[in-house]
């Protein structure tokens, strides 16, 4: 929670002004890069409040989507109240241009970087082109969706009969070999490959496209 302070006045329209500037300042603080819009709720204009002779205090304790409380407070004379509302966190994310079947590698040209209401996505989501270019789509992505990484997964480093390179640590000496890839692997897995100088199946750690690690 932030607190906020800004010169007191004694109209709901003025304390809505200064709610609203307190949670701009709340949401530039936690999501750098970002702008908000804040739509405010009424405040009740029968409350009669007192003018506050200090400062008023303004804190963000609650928000869930883009619902949103703010407790505004005044020391003397003493008295508070809570102002709710709706809030847009807009921010550059990336998004699908066009539909993306499932299994299809996606490139660049695939994707977009517009402007979302982050504040209502559920999940993360990326910033930059790069870091999604190069998955492979775990479902169907229909047009103009914001990409997640629960609908990627990564693309084969290996595919099945792919030459590769076999690596072997002794110490500090590296061995390597060349050898044909039995199965499909990303990077990670563990997949069969055959030495082709011995022509021996081993097991080994797909390192990166076209390298394996063996004991």
């Amino acid at each position: 929670m932030h607190p906020f302070s800004a010169q007191a006045d004694d109209t709901p329209t003025q304390i809505k002004q200064q709610v609203t500037d307190a949670i701009k300042q709340h949401f530039a603080v936690k999501v750098p890069d970002s702008r908000s819009e804040v739509q405010l709720n009424p405040i009740n204009r029968q409350l009669n409040l007192a003018p506050c002779s200090h400062t008023l205090n303004v804190k963000v304790p609650y928000h869930s989507g883009a619902r949103i409380t703010a407790k505004v407070s005044c020391r003397q004379p003493r008295w508070s109240l809570f102002v709710t509302g709706r809030v847009k966190v807009l921010k550059p994310v990336v998004m699908s241009a066009g539909p993306i079947i499932k299994g299809r590698q996606i490139r660049a040209n695939m994707l977009q970087v517009r402007e979302q209401d982050i504040a209502g996505l559920t999940g993360d989501y990326f910033h930059r082109q790069q870091d999604v270019s190069g998955s492979v789509a775990r479902i169907n992505i229909r047009a103009d969706t914001v990409i997640t990484p629960r609908m990627l997964t990564l693309a084969s480093a290996v595919g099945r009969g792919d030459p590769v390179i076999l690596e072997a640590r002794r110490g500090s000496v590296v061995i390597r070999t060349e050898g044909t890839a039995q199965e499909e692997g990303r990077i990670g897995d563990m997949i069969d490959v055959t030495n082709n100088r011995s022509g021996t199946v081993v097991r080994g750690r797909v390192t990166a496209p076209g390298r394996v690690q063996v004991p």
